[in-house]
């Protein structure tokens, strides 16, 4: 038979009383390695307004730039300038921590010289997916990455507008006439 604990006059069990109650066979169980379930009551969690840790972190072009060149990469744009807003540019504003890592893991994996030739301007196709959101990036061509890529990597079909597609873990490479168009997830 059982004893129940001691109770003052609150009503709480005395501190003193080593009587087992439904706490300290939780704590057994707990210290015994067992798994403990308990029960909760339904809770509705309703979205909240978005923090800094829930939007992915975005590099502005000096950023990027900063970063391309301590990796040793390089860039080029054919109007030579960084405006996102002019489709000649190659801008890196807002574009993905996430996808810069990637094309500078690329070029260490690889050991090949790369030049970005896109970025993040105007002048691409739009989509969630797009250079302006910041998932896609354009490098040059070159025979090393280009063997890199269609060595390493396994064939993926076609494009709509016929280019190879390649994909590794987290890229897909899409070999255009004139460059490595990049998807970076």
């Amino acid at each position: 038979m059982r004893t129940l604990p001691r109770t003052h006059r609150t009503g709480r069990p005395d501190a003193g009383t080593r009587t087992p109650g439904r706490g300290a066979c939780a704590r057994a169980a707990v210290a015994a390695g067992a798994l403990l379930v308990l029960q909760a009551s339904f809770v509705t969690l309703l979205p909240g307004p978005a923090t800094a840790a829930d939007r992915p972190a975005r590099l502005d072009h000096d950023q990027a730039v900063k970063r391309l060149k301590r990796a040793g990469l390089s860039w080029t744009s054919s109007g030579g300038c960084a405006d996102r807003r002019n489709p000649r540019c190659t801008s890196f504003d807002a574009l993905r921590v996430v996808s810069l890592r990637k094309v500078i893991k690329l070029k260490r994996r690889s050991g090949c010289p790369i030049t970005l030739t896109g970025g993040t301007e105007t002048g691409h196709e739009h989509g969630r997916y797009s250079h302006y959101t910041g998932y896609k990036l354009d490098i040059a061509l070159n025979g090393c990455v280009d063997r890199h890529i269609t060595r390493r990597y396994p064939f993926h079909g076609l494009r709509d507008d016929g280019a190879r597609l390649y994909r590794a873990p987290g890229a897909l490479y899409a070999r255009t006439s004139d460059h490595w168009d990049i998807l970076l997830r």
